[in-house]
């Protein structure tokens, strides 16, 4: 942290129940940084306590199997020990990014990708690679993500925050209530219905014309201006 100059560390704890009873009584901050596996209260559990004294929250741990639960107390962002500076700077960097424009949660161009947490018990996560994406769409009790080579299900209690990011991201656009699609992947547009890659397609919801006619309409060839044959 010495390092990030915007960084002010305000205080470090190493007892869990300490931390719990100073941060409820203290005012929010911006960012937690905890562990998962400490003495007579887990990370886990600490945090859903104290989840709202926070703007951000993110685990740093040696354990992989801990990011599924980490999903359900709303993290941030998971850095798995031993962790580089230059990851360290790089969550930092999603969370807080510079520039006038709304974050980019995803970059389509550098190739970025996610982990969601499968169906089961197996605590097993697949990762999703955006620039194979093709759409996502609640199915159900369940998220279903639609990719070039697979379709997966995962648990949408689990996995709704990560759904909402995508519909503010510049590579996908929502075409009804229930699901986004990546523009990228857009083959024809018969009607009201959108042909995708992989023989995917779905129906345009009417309250979302509008807003795919105006994406439509910015994406057709632009005419060269003619010139007035008077002046």
């Amino acid at each position: 942290m010495d390092k990030l100059p915007d960084l002010k560390l305000i205080k470090t704890f190493t007892e869990p129940l300490k931390a719990l009873a100073e941060i409820s009584v203290s005012n929010p901050v911006d960012i937690i940084f905890m562990d998962v596996e400490m003495p007579s209260l887990s990370g886990l559990e600490l945090a859903g306590l104290l989840r709202q004294k926070t703007k951000h929250l993110v685990f740093t741990t040696a354990h992989a199997r801990y990011a599924i639960d980490a999903f359900k107390v709303e993290a941030d962002a998971y850095l798995l020990k031993p962790y580089s500076i230059l990851h360290f700077t790089k969550t930092i960097n999603n969370l807080y990014p510079t520039g006038k424009e709304a974050p980019n949660m995803f970059s389509v161009s550098d190739e970025y990708f996610f982990y969601i947490p499968l169906q089961g018990e197996n605590g097993d996560l697949v990762r999703i690679d955006l620039n194979e994406l093709i759409a996502v769409e609640e199915f159900g009790e369940d998220i279903r993500f639609k990719t070039i080579k697979n379709t997966f299900l995962s648990s949408r209690s689990n996995f709704i925050k990560t759904l909402k990011m995508l519909k503010k991201h510049s590579a996908f656009i929502q075409i009804s209530h229930t699901v986004v699609i990546a523009k990228q992947q857009i083959k024809s547009v018969l009607g009201n219905k959108i042909f995708l890659s992989e023989e995917t397609s779905f129906t345009l919801s009417p309250t979302h014309e509008a807003h795919f006619a105006d994406f439509v309409k910015n994406n057709f060839p632009q005419e060269e201006q003619k010139s007035d044959p008077t002046t």
